[in-house]
């Protein structure tokens, strides 16, 4: 006899019901790499527009990369029907560095502190959209 959580089962049940939470199916890996993809795009589109009309200053700039992670890794979270685990966070982490491909490279070969201000919105949206499909 085995102890779980839903109570106690035998060998042989024990290993018939084993269903591994890492187990993804073909099907999921597609929808969730096929959001991370749209959203990523969409994501990109949106700060392109939204940096435009606003130029993005302090705290502002903070606040519109926490939301870009956090939609990202929903709208992941939500193709894959709702499941969690390493491989939704690199779809949702690539979702996120996709869209913020532009701001990351214009970033990187600019020594400022602007730029390391957009590097660390960069990091904080690709930490939001990882923790949101975490265990």
């Amino acid at each position: 006899m085995r102890q779980h959580p839903v109570g106690i089962r035998c060998k042989e049940c024990e290993l018939e019901l084993r269903i591994s939470p890492y187990q993804i199916s073909t099907s999921y890996y597609a929808k969730g790499i096929g959001a991370a993809a749209v959203l990523g795009l969409g994501g990109l589109l949106a700060l392109l527009l939204i940096l435009s009309i606003f130029p993005a200053a302090g705290f502002f700039f903070f606040i519109l990369m926490g939301g870009l992670g956090y939609g990202i890794g929903e709208g992941v979270g939500y193709a894959v029907n709702r499941r969690r685990g390493r491989p939704y966070q690199y779809m949702a982490l690539g979702g996120v560095l996709l869209a913020t491909a532009p701001i990351a490279i214009s970033s990187i070969f600019v020594l400022s502190m602007g730029a390391a201000f957009n590097l660390l919105g960069v990091g904080m949206a690709a930490l939001v959209a990882w923790e949101r499909r975490k265990l």
